[in-house]
């Protein structure tokens, strides 16, 4: 018989209220625990970690702002600043972090006065960094800082000024946005005038906004500045005058070079039309270009004085002899040369005073083909001058042979060649200061503040290339072109000028163009001690002008004024 087990007593169940009462008080005691560890740490960090905290919190609010090298300045040779730099702000944005981007935009247009439709291209999509606006001015900037919108930054960045706007802009050339120089001097200069890469300290916000007013960088950071030889009230002048040139003549194009032949210094060097370079990024290239140094053209009867001075320099002719000009007209080979007015027995001094193409081939026939081609290199032409000035053309100047009669006639008077604005120059310098070769010099003085120097540039003179006696003769021929000859209308009241004139044919299609030329003009003054060598160019005037009714006048503006101006900046030094 089995034994029953005895009834268990059911175990009573615990009271919901007692059981919420153990949870609550255990909640409270957890969160007890977790408040009384917090305070112990924050105790802990306040009383033994202050000092570390407050560092880290310093630097991760501290950030660098690195800017670019301050370029140096740019100034003429009375020390007239033509380019100088200055640190600006350019706004940027990061799109993903700007909530409003439509509300931004049209914040944006109203300051920057560009469409509402321009920002929100730039402001769509999820980019990390655009470009808002480059270079604003301060005012801007400061409307752009208080609207303080959350992906909207300013950046401190250098900018390039040209405070006389396009005067002597293609010679000067401009720097681009990232501070270096891209055309004409500023190239030419580029490594002197960059200066060192500098940092500024600045603070950020938690949201990684800069929060400081840029200023300028230390002094000592900028580049050298560069004294150039030019005179921009010369440059003024030269190119007031141009404008004038090709609204009377209709040219499409007018350079002048103005050289001092005494020191080779450049103290004018104009092209018109012209540009502004603060503003390059709006123009065309083609305004870019120094056409004096890089624009080779035939020069026409302006290369005679050069022929002439190689004839006598190589006894091919002397000064007395008499040339028949075979009454305008004159067979080479199978080509008639011809004269723009017929003539028959002229003497050395007339053959230049008239021009005569017929008379400077017969002159050239006397020399011969390897002589006058030695001879021209001599004045420069078919190289390089030295100038240092970036992408100066050469010229051509080809060899010829025994039996290239043509060719040698038609180098007689400047056609199958060709020269710069500035090899002319130069080789009137030449004839000027008595035969010692000239490189024109862009500089007078380098002042680095930086090294605490300066740096002054030698003279353009150089090695006898002719001698005195050939040199004076050829100007004394020149003073009859301009008393009695083509070049009448470069006279100067109280001056004696030296000068020959030049009107080129163009090569159009393979062959030489009826009314497309190049006015040219060559002017020495004072003759008997000059003090400059002007050349002038204008490119394709209406037809009927020439280099003596076309770039004559400018010669004689710009001459009159520069022996004024040259002799009152002479005596007040």
């Amino acid at each position: 018989m089995k034994r029953r087990r005895p009834a268990v007593a059911p175990r009573r169940r615990a009271r919901p209220a007692l059981m919420h009462a153990r949870r609550l008080v255990l909640l409270g005691v957890f969160v007890l625990g977790c408040y009384g560890t917090l305070l112990a740490r924050a105790a802990y960090l306040q009383a033994v970690d202050s000092e570390w905290l407050q560092e880290i919190a310093e630097r991760q609010g501290r950030t660098t702002i690195h800017l670019g090298p301050l370029r140096g300045d740019l100034l003429d040779r009375n020390r007239d600043r033509l380019a100088l730099s200055a640190t600006v702000e350019s706004v940027s944005a990061s799109p993903r972090r700007i909530e409003a981007t439509e509300d931004a935009a049209r914040k944006l247009a109203r300051i920057l006065k560009r469409s509402a439709a321009r920002f929100r291209r730039i402001l769509a999509g999820g980019r990390s960094f655009v470009w808002v606006q480059r270079w604003v001015t301060p005012e801007e900037a400061d409307r752009v800082r208080a609207l303080g919108i959350t992906g909207v930054n300013l950046h401190p960045e250098r900018k390039r000024f040209y405070p006389s706007r396009d005067l002597a802009a293609a010679y000067l050339g401009f720097a681009g946005r990232d501070g270096v120089g891209l055309t004409g001097l500023e190239l030419a200069f580029d490594n002197a005038l960059r200066g060192h890469p500098t940092s500024i300290p600045a603070r950020r916000d938690a949201s990684g906004v800069r929060l400081i007013r840029f200023a300028a960088s230390p002094g000592d950071r900028r580049g050298a500045s560069i004294i150039l030889s030019l005179d921009s009230r010369l440059q003024h002048v030269a190119e007031r005058e141009l404008d004038a040139a090709i609204a009377r003549t209709g040219a499409s194009h007018a350079t002048l070079v103005a050289i001092d032949p005494r020191t080779g210094d450049i103290l004018a060097l104009a092209e018109r039309p012209s540009f502004d370079p603060n503003l390059f990024w709006t123009q065309s290239p083609q305004a870019f270009r120094t056409r004096a140094f890089v624009h080779p053209f035939e020069p026409g009867s302006t290369l005679k004085p050069f022929v002439i001075a190689v004839g006598l320099e190589e006894s091919a002719i002397r000064p007395g002899d008499r040339l028949d000009c075979e009454h305008g007209s004159w067979q080479v080979a199978d080509h008639v040369i011809r004269d723009a007015s017929p003539y028959g027995e002229l003497s050395i001094e007339d053959v230049l005073r008239v021009s005569s193409n017929i008379c400077a081939a017969k002159i050239a026939e006397k020399i011969g083909s390897k002589r006058l081609v030695a001879g021209l290199r001599k004045f420069g032409f078919g190289r390089t001058t030295g100038s240092g000035y970036p992408g100066e053309a050469a010229g051509v100047v080809r060899a010829l042979g025994k039996h290239q009669v043509l060719e040698r006639a038609n180098l007689a008077f400047g056609q199958g060649m060709t020269a710069t604005a500035l090899q002319l120059a130069t080789g009137g310098a030449m004839l000027a200061n008595g035969g010692r070769r000239v490189w024109p010099r862009l500089a007078l003085r380098m002042e680095s503040p930086e090294a605490g120097h300066a740096l002054d540039w030698p003279s353009g003179i150089g090695e006898r290339v002719l001698s005195e006696a050939t040199a004076g003769t050829i100007i004394e021929m020149m003073e009859a072109v301009v008393e009695n000859g083509t070049g009448r209308r470069a006279r100067i009241p109280h001056y004696r000028v030296a000068g020959k004139t030049g009107t080129a044919q163009k090569v159009v299609d393979g062959t030489y163009s009826k009314d497309r030329v190049v006015a040219s003009f060559l002017g020495i003054v004072p003759a008997r001690d000059p003090r400059l060598v002007i050349v002038v160019v204008l490119d394709e005037p209406d037809p009927g002008y020439g280099g003596g009714s076309a770039a004559a006048p400018v010669f004689r503006k710009v001459a009159s004024f520069g022996m004024s101006h040259l002799g009152r900046a002479e005596s007040a030094e």
